[in-house]
């Protein structure tokens, strides 16, 4: 039987300590970034969870949009988030690369102590639940949403973001079951 290496496509070694997982305790009134990769309808998806926050915790929502989608956000885009705001969203997990890309985003967000959630469709949870193990950082959090984002019209890709969606997310952030959470805004 030949042996079969897989390659990460993102730079860097294996980490030798882990990425911790930040969380806040309530979203209520937080400032919340939403990081696009540029792909296809990560623009509605964003939209899409940042309306429901916005419903349940009256959070404040800021766009950062990266230009190119296979490789890391600038350390001045990532600073600014971690300046601004006080958790962060990261999408869209849904291709090889750019979802190796969207993982190593999140983990310079969580260092830097802000608490953050990958959106991933479910045909690539399994493989961003591995780029983010491989990087210390299987304790970050992943929203899951119905594959294909990319290739659909956008009012079909922002219905895929539906209550489910919502809850994965505030746990992420928060650690806490969204029932627990404060579900009227204020």
């Amino acid at each position: 039987m030949e042996r079969m290496v897989i390659v990460n496509p993102t730079s860097g070694e294996v980490p030798l300590r882990r990425t911790p997982r930040a969380a806040v305790a309530n979203l209520q009134g937080r400032t919340v970034g939403f990081l696009s990769n540029s792909k296809m309808n990560a623009d509605k998806i964003l939209e899409g969870v940042a309306e429901g926050l916005m419903a349940r915790f009256a959070i404040t929502p800021r766009l950062y949009v990266k230009r190119v989608p296979s490789i890391g956000a600038d350390e001045a885009m990532l600073d600014e988030i971690a300046r601004d705001c006080t958790a962060a969203v990261v999408a869209m997990l849904d291709c090889g690369s750019c979802a190796s890309w969207a993982c190593a985003d999140m983990v310079e967000l969580s260092q830097r102590g802000l608490a953050v959630c990958g959106m991933a469709s479910d045909q690539f949870d399994a493989f961003s639940r591995q780029v983010l193990a491989i990087k210390g950082a299987d304790d970050l959090g992943l929203s899951v949403v119905e594959h294909p984002v990319g290739g659909i019209p956008p009012e079909t890709a922002k219905a895929k973001v539906v209550a489910a969606t919502i809850d994965q997310v505030v746990i992420a952030l928060t650690g806490a079951p969204a029932e627990l959470q404060s579900t009227v805004a204020q």
